[in-house]
């Protein structure tokens, strides 16, 4: 009986931290099946270039981390909500291509036109 009871607190030990890891990438929920873009702004919603942009963010799961309002889920490193005002149009796009920090690396998914046009629409967020 000993022994169980010291199984079962090891497979608890083992398995939250992977329930854990789980829960923070933002997989599939009960919700909605396909998220909601991020919320359009004056300027974007005239520049079929931000739609674009915007629809690339949804499509490539970018909100899993950075949220549908670009405030971030994964701290303060993720909030993309005044990017354009941190990092240089190139700097971003630099970053969507080669990853780093926890985000992974977009090179081998995306176009330079897309990585073009999702550095674009973040860099205008000031």
């Amino acid at each position: 009986m000993l022994r169980t009871a010291w199984r079962w607190r090891i497979g608890a030990l083992v398995l939250a931290p992977m329930v854990l890891a789980l829960a923070a990438c933002g997989g599939a929920s009960g919700g909605e099946a396909t998220p909601k873009p991020p919320a359009a702004t004056a300027a974007s919603e005239s520049n079929p270039a931000f739609v674009k942009a915007q629809e690339l963010f949804t499509a490539n799961k970018c909100i899993s981390c950075h949220g549908v309002d670009l405030a971030g889920r994964a701290g303060a490193k993720t909030n993309l909500q005044k990017v354009g005002s941190q990092m240089t149009k190139e700097q971003i796009a630099s970053q969507i291509k080669n990853g780093g920090g926890g985000m992974p690396a977009y090179s081998t998914k995306l176009s330079e036109e897309e990585v073009g046009q999702l550095s674009d629409w973040l860099s205008s967020k000031k």
